[in-house]
């Protein structure tokens, strides 16, 4: 099992912590943490990602529909489909990811800006 920590400070004093905890030949789980009033700004997946609520409430915007997610709720949200959180309350969720997927951070974050 490999252990990755690191934080990602974000533009407007978002920050965000990730975990890398579990991983397999074909899986990475990653632990993502957020406090309230924090976001994450306009990226996308390289692969399918399955996004588990464990904590709090956030609010995933798509740029045609909103889903929150609270504890227990699950989303699968498709590769290179661009989003944004927004966090209600403190929030932490589990992310599941291909092996080799990544996050990619798009440049133009105010694509996204109904709420």
């Amino acid at each position: 099992m490999l252990y990755v920590r690191f934080k990602v400070e974000l533009t407007y004093k978002r920050q965000m912590e990730i975990i890398e905890v579990d991983s397999n030949d074909q899986y990475k789980v990653l632990s993502v943490s957020l406090h309230a009033g924090e976001g994450i700004p306009l990226h996308h997946a390289t692969s399918d990602a399955l996004l588990i609520g464990r904590k709090g409430t956030g609010k995933i915007i798509f740029a045609d529909r909103q889903v929150t997610i609270s504890q227990g709720d699950s989303l699968l949200i498709k590769a290179d489909e661009p989003h944004r959180l927004d966090i209600n309350e403190d929030f932490s969720s589990y992310l599941v990811l291909d092996l080799n997927g990544v996050i990619k951070f798009n440049r133009a974050t105010h694509e996204l800006n109904h709420q």
